[in-house]
């Protein structure tokens, strides 16, 4: 089996265990309760919920149920033409957690030959 690691992959590896732990991070336990912090440059959620190659037949549904079970870093790019599915599973996650569109982190890309 051959192993091979983009340069950009392995980067996002030393910063992940390189971070410290905050509480903007998933709960361990179903009983944690956290109280919301305001989300900066310091405490992104180290864990995010990948929105590239979703299936569109449910791509809505994945992203609200990922903010429902606890992710609070949605990656995104406009490159995966999946911008409506995302942001309505956005929307439906929010309306039935009861959080507000400050508590996410929402991460994005735009490439320039698009």
């Amino acid at each position: 089996m051959k192993l091979s690691l983009s340069i950009g992959s392995l980067a996002a590896c030393v910063v992940a265990v390189s971070a410290r732990p905050t509480t903007a991070q998933i709960p361990l336990e179903p009983d944690t309760v956290l109280t919301p912090q305001p989300l900066t440059l310091d405490n992104i959620p180290l864990l995010g919920f990948g929105t590239w190659n979703l299936d569109r037949s449910n791509a809505s549904e994945a992203v609200s149920w990922a903010i429902q079970t606890g992710y609070r870093h949605i990656d995104c790019a406009a490159a995966y033409k999946n911008q409506d599915l995302v942001g309505k599973g956005i929307a439906d996650g929010l309306a039935k957690t009861g959080l507000k569109r400050e508590d996410l982190w929402i991460t994005s890309k735009l490439w320039n030959d698009q």
